[in-house]
């Protein structure tokens, strides 16, 4: 059978920017011999049966039987690697690009793309987190840019709206009277830190007041979009990561974790992997459907993989030195698979993508320079993807 590897003779010329970003991140470590990296010997894929995709060559497991059928929207990259192999480093290496430090706090890479791509007109955040894991850090950057929690799609945002018992006069004089504050505090005392929490707190009445803060309520989105998700909550966070975009949101991450399967991996998988074929193929679909796949690029990332081999507690155990991330839209050469493992699924081998690489590529489609450089709170520089490099010949 031959393989539609991707073809890296030529890179894309003048591309179009993607204007946002949506970053499925699978905390728990994604098992790529159970999901998407099928190129491998069958004891590896152990119990995961292979089935075709709806593009020829192309064969993911048995588990993901809707996203088959979108295989033609996916760029599948199965040569991820990373140099952390624990839980916490891993995500942080994965969503920052920097190896844990006890002397700073990094920004993730939402926080950069919010920090370079806010402009004055813009009403809602531009980093916002959707689910109950990592919150979505500004690290060293000021508060302003770190990502706006979205804890679950039915409960909405906390103090988003003003109290019932303040009047809306009253309410106004105390920001009247605050801002009086503030202007007395800075002409004398004000510093950078000040000026971050005024920032802050500004773009929070921004957002209290913004006509596109209806984009978090589901319930006013059209039935011919409610209709191809399911009401499971993964779904309907796929759902709101779509509506965000619309808005022009920049950078969308959405949560889905359990993937850490030490012990029954085939009792376990199916649930979780059922929520993400579904969840993202009818993300794929509501892309389409509004003409925003073009200008939408789609990432499903996670800390790391899975062993090749099953443990004796019929799990799979970490496995940061060969693993499997996703891209579609955004031009993005889709249909195709880019690098390998060897075939006993030990390592990455063919076109091997690092974490601050695959940071890069995304930052450098967004229109962001990757080397772009910030100091820390002590003076030290710190650039983007770490100096990663972005492989621009992932696109058209």
């Amino acid at each position: 059978m031959s393989l539609p590897f991707l073809n890296v003779s030529a890179s894309s010329t003048n591309p179009p920017k993607a204007k946002s970003v949506i970053n499925i991140f699978l905390s728990g470590g994604l098992s790529q011999y159970d999901s998407f990296n099928m190129e491998v010997d069958p004891s590896v894929t152990a119990k995961s049966e292979i089935i075709a995709s709806n593009v020829d060559g192309v064969r993911v497991s048995h588990y993901f039987p809707t996203l088959a059928n979108h295989m033609d929207k996916l760029l599948v990259i199965n040569s991820m690697k990373s140099n952390q192999g624990a839980h916490p480093a891993g995500i942080y290496k994965m969503l920052t690009s920097y190896d844990p430090r006890s002397s700073v706090t990094h920004p993730e890479l939402g926080a950069w793309v919010s920090k370079s791509l806010t402009t004055e007109q813009d009403s809602l955040p531009n980093f916002v987190s959707i689910g109950k894991g990592s919150a979505g850090t500004a690290g060293f950057f000021p508060g302003q840019w770190a990502a706006l929690p979205v804890k679950s799609t039915s409960a909405g945002i906390d103090f988003v709206s003003r109290h019932p018992a303040v009047k809306e006069a009253a309410f106004e004089n105390r920001l009247g009277i605050l801002d009086s504050l503030n202007q007395n505090f800075e002409s004398g005392y004000g510093n950078a830190d000040s000026k971050a929490y005024i920032n802050t707190y500004q773009g929070s009445l921004k957002f209290m007041n913004s006509k596109d803060i209806d984009a978090f309520d589901l319930e006013n989105e059209s039935q011919q979009i409610v209709d191809l998700y399911e009401r499971e909550e993964f779904s309907r966070k796929c759902m709101l990561a779509g509506r965000l975009v619309e808005r022009g949101v920049r950078f969308v991450k959405i949560e889905l974790g359990g993937w850490d399967y030490h012990d029954n991996i085939y009792g376990k998988l199916p649930d979780n992997a059922g929520k993400l074929d579904k969840g993202l193929s009818s993300l794929l679909t509501h892309l389409t459907e509004k003409g925003l796949l073009e200008s939408t690029l789609v990432v499903v990332s996670t800390e790391f993989g899975r062993k090749p081999g099953i443990n004796p507690n019929q799990g799979r155990d970490h496995h940061p030195d060969g693993f499997t991330c996703l891209m579609a839209g955004a031009g993005v050469k889709a249909g195709q698979v880019y690098g390998t493992t060897t075939k006993d699924g030990q390592h990455a081998d063919d076109q091997v993508l690092e974490v601050p690489d695959f940071n890069a590529t995304i930052a450098w489609r967004l229109g962001i320079d990757p080397t772009h450089e910030e100091q820390s709170s002590s003076g030290q520089p710190f650039t983007l993807a770490n100096h990663g490099e972005p492989r621009k010949k992932l696109f058209s």
